[in-house]
């Protein structure tokens, strides 16, 4: 019974998320998001491994969710930007995104299995890339890492053969 009420959160999750992120304005979004992502990426920052992104422009772009992130660096932040140009544009499923997040996959096998596209500045989206897999996920703030995790538990358990009959459901990310 829990691997098909997974495999219904995994294939429905994203749809319920869409609505409530199309509803909220971007002005109530970017700081939550900014100072997320900032948190996430504060070593990096300060570092400089950012400089890559300084007046360009990176867009995640989630199609299950009908969501687009553009973001740019500016000194040591990251921006969210209202503007749907981009330089490059990185493309991924929720539920991949939660793979990645969680170290389930990385960026190169996903890329491989076209389930992560870059188009555009393809340099640009390979330093983007490089980055993701070079983070340290003992720099997550406990609550993310935390819910990445029961997401993830989620897919993996969406993956379970219910009773050992028929096959497992497939990812629809």
């Amino acid at each position: 019974m829990l691997p098909i009420i997974c495999q219904q959160l995994s294939r429905r999750g994203p749809g319920w998320l869409k609505q409530p992120l199309a509803r909220v304005p971007l002005r109530l979004q970017a700081p939550v998001l900014e100072a997320v992502l900032c948190r996430l990426l504060d070593e990096p920052l300060h570092r400089g491994e950012l400089v890559f992104l300084q007046g360009r422009r990176l867009q995640v772009w989630v199609p299950d969710l009908d969501y687009r992130l553009t973001l740019t660096c500016s000194g040591d932040r990251l921006r969210m930007l209202q503007d749907d140009n981009a330089d490059v544009v990185i493309r991924a499923g929720f539920n991949d995104l939660i793979r990645l997040g969680n170290r389930e996959c990385d960026p190169d096998t996903l890329f491989f299995q076209r389930r992560l596209l870059i188009s555009g500045d393809t340099e640009l989206g390979l330093e983007c890339k490089n980055l993701l897999d070079r983070l340290e996920p003992s720099l997550q703030p406990a609550w993310l890492r935390r819910g990445l995790a029961g997401m993830a538990w989620v897919l993996r358990q969406a993956e379970c053969r219910p009773h050992g009959k028929g096959m497992a459901a497939e990812d629809k990310t």
